[in-house]
C-alpha cells in the first residue's frame, strides 16, 4: 500500500511538471492542436497513403483494422476502465486541483484512467509503422503520438500515468492489429521485390507517398503555430 501511494505521489509530481505554463502561446498551441479540424487533412492523406499502396485486395481489411484499432482503444478506455478505476483526473483530484493549470477553463470529463486520446494515438502509430516499415516514418508518427499525449497532460485532464498506460495499450493494441492484418493475408503476401531501397519501403510502400504524407504532418504543425500567433495577435 505504501508502495502504491508513492507511486501515486510520483505520478502527481510528473504531472505537475508537465502542466501548463506562464505562456499563452504555447496555450494557444494546446488548444489548437487538440482541436479535431486542424487534422482533416492529415487524415484523408493518411487514407490516401493506404490507398495508394495497399493492394486493393487488402485494402478493406486495412481499413476495417484501422478502425477497429481507435474503436477498442476508445471503448477500452471509456466503457471498461474509466468506470472500473474511478481514478480521479487531475483537474478533479482534490489533493492537487487548485495547482493545476488549464486552458479555457477546460477541465474534461470525471475519471482519466486510462488515456483514450494516447491510447488511440499510440494505437495508430503503432499500425501505421508496422505497414509502412520506414524508419524516418515510424520516428514522425513516434513524435505525434508522443506530443498528441502529453498535450493532454499540460491541458491537465490526464496525469502522466494515464499516458503512459494508454500509450502501452494503444501500441499493443495496434500491432496486435496489425498481426491479425498479417494472419489473414500472408497466404497472398508474395509482395514484389523492389531492387532500389531509395524507392520503396520494406513492405512495397512509395517512399514519395510516404514523404507526401510527412510532409502534411509538419505542415499541420505549421499552421497550429501560426495559428497560436494569430490568435494571440488578435486577443
Amino acid at each position: 500500500m505504501t508502495e502504491l501511494q508513492g507511486l501515486i505521489e510520483t505520478d502527481r509530481l510528473a504531472t505537475l511538471s508537465i502542466n501548463g505554463s506562464e505562456s499563452l502561446f504555447w496555450d494557444g498551441v494546446a488548444n489548437i492542436y487538440t482541436s479535431a479540424l486542424v487534422w482533416i487533412p492529415l487524415a484523408l492523406f493518411a487514407i490516401l497513403l493506404l490507398i495508394r499502396n495497399i493492394d486493393p485486395k487488402k485494402l478493406l481489411l486495412v481499413l476495417v483494422m484501422v478502425a477497429v484499432t481507435v474503436a477498442l482503444c476508445d471503448q477500452l478506455s471509456s466503457s471498461v476502465c474509466k468506470p472500473l478505476f474511478h481514478r480521479l483526473r487531475p483537474t478533479r483530484d482534490p489533493y492537487i486541483l487548485n495547482m493545476i493549470d488549464t486552458v479555457d477553463g477546460y477541465r474534461g470529463g470525471l475519471y482519466g484512467f486510462f488515456s483514450g486520446h494516447a491510447a488511440n494515438s499510440f494505437g495508430l502509430a503503432a499500425l501505421f509503422m508496422w505497414l509502412v516499415r520506414d524508419r524516418w516514418f515510424s520516428l514522425a508518427v513516434g513524435i505525434w503520438a508522443i506530443i498528441n499525449s502529453l498535450i493532454r497532460t499540460y491541458l491537465g485532464v490526464h496525469f502522466a500515468g494515464d499516458i503512459l498506460v494508454g500509450a502501452i495499450v494503444g501500441s499493443l493494441i495496434g500491432s496486435l492489429m496489425y498481426w491479425i492484418f498479417y494472419m489473414l493475408t500472408r497466404k497472398d503476401s508474395r509482395r514484389n521485390v523492389h531492387d532500389s531501397s531509395l524507392l520503396y519501403t520494406r513492405t512495397g510502400f512509395m517512399r514519395s507517398d510516404v514523404f507526401v504524407f510527412m510532409c502534411v504532418l509538419f505542415g499541420t504543425y505549421s499552421v497550429i503555430l501560426i495559428g497560436s500567433c494569430i490568435t494571440q495577435g488578435l486577443a
